[in-house]
């Protein structure tokens, strides 16, 4: 299933739950909006604009919306979503708010980071409501660096507690390569936005950090190819140790970097 037919039937699904004055803007980030999304690979990621906070009949309805996606999407993707009002729109707040993760709603909600209105600002691809670019949600560069740094170390440095258990197994026993794939492409897509100020996809993530780190450059090939569909790629366990000390080169560069 394409992005685009994917992302009609989320938004056919949210017209028959809401009522419409409720809706004021629906818009696609994600992968989608970065012009890397991969059937069987990528999730559609949304982010509404509510007019008023979700009531608990509310989420209910979205709840079992969700349900029902997930429940018929048959080899389709996960329909994940944020639910904001427009005044979270772009804010750096602690504020909760409803949210759906591998097509799973969840009405406790979490709270935005910058990376959203980062991706929103410059890629968004409106579905209704005024077009993304009119909504001026991009966020102040030191905080979008801040948060970067703080994923890094808060979430990505913590990968390199698995080299231990990794060591213990046979070297050339099979791995998921989707575990490859996650940890060649995801620091370093941090690390280029620390850099940059630009928020990239996996693939060109795996480019970006071949270049700034040549001896893994096999891995983020084989990476790339993973994300690309190839399904012929493997990975063992001593790839794994091998992407395990990337990840620990790309969190010990971004501290370098201000």
């Amino acid at each position: 299933m394409a992005h685009e037919q994917a992302a009609v039937r989320y938004l056919k699904a949210l017209e028959a739950t809401l009522a419409p004055d409720m809706v004021r803007g629906v818009y696609v980030v994600g992968s989608a909006a970065l012009g890397s999304w991969r059937p069987g690979r990528s999730d559609l990621d949304v982010l509404v604009v509510l007019d008023r906070p979700m009531s608990v009949s509310d989420a209910a309805m979205i709840g079992e919306m969700h349900a029902v996606l997930e429940a018929t999407r048959a080899d389709g993707p996960h329909s994940d979503a944020h639910y904001v009002t427009p005044d979270l729109l772009g804010a750096r707040s602690e504020v909760k708010v409803p949210f759906a993760v591998d097509g799973v709603f969840k009405p406790e909600g979490h709270v935005t980071d910058p990376v959203l209105w980062a991706v929103l600002a410059k890629h968004g691809i409106t579905l209704h409501g005024p077009s993304a670019s009119e909504l001026r949600v991009a966020p102040d560069p030191a905080w979008l660096r801040e948060w970067n740094h703080g994923n890094l170390e808060s979430y990505w440095r913590g990968q390199v507690g698995y080299r231990p258990h990794f060591a213990k197994q046979d070297p050339d026993a099979a791995v998921d390569p989707y575990l490859l794939a996650w940890e060649a492409t995801g620091p370093g897509r941090l690390h280029a936005t620390i850099a940059t100020g630009e928020v990239i996809s996996k693939e060109a993530s795996a480019d970006y950090t071949a270049k700034l780190f040549p001896k893994y450059a096999d891995l983020c090939a084989k990476a790339k190819a993973y994300r690309l569909g190839d399904e012929s790629v493997t990975c063992t366990t001593t790839e794994v140790l091998r992407v395990i000390d990337l990840v620990e080169a790309v969190c010990n560069s971004a501290k370098e970097l201000p």
